[in-house]
């Protein structure tokens, strides 16, 4: 999962298999160790939100999910979604694509078909 901070602004691009962890399981979780510490970061579904957003406790941001908006986002055509309250932070979350211009040593063997891309 990566995961892009600017400002007040947070994205977070899943590749198929975390699309499908979350899917399955309504959690996906990564983490960014920082010698003793680390940054965990999750997408969560959350069956009490009534609206997409994002908590920072313990080390841990997490960007909770309402079911209703989870449900439709795994869905193939759906590409991605956001906050509707972006007066605090910006929330953006995609599914993964790859590049239309490849860059060297990156690996996206697990990223979505770019809908854009020539076949």
């Amino acid at each position: 999962m990566k995961l892009r901070i600017l400002n007040n602004s947070i994205r977070l691009r899943l590749n198929q298999t975390e699309v499908n962890t979350f899917a399955q399981e309504g959690i996906v979780s990564a983490e960014l160790q920082f010698g003793i510490n680390s940054l965990v970061y999750s997408l969560k579904r959350d069956h009490k939100s009534q609206k997409v957003e994002a908590n920072f406790e313990g080390n841990e941001i997490s960007i909770l999910v309402p079911v209703a908006i989870a449900d439709q986002w795994i869905l193939p055509e759906e590409v991605g979604f956001e906050n509707d309250d972006q007066a605090k932070v910006k929330l953006l979350i995609e599914k993964d694509f790859q590049c239309l211009h490849k860059r060297p040593n990156e690996d996206e063997s697990d990223s979505f078909p770019n809908p854009l891309a020539t076949r």
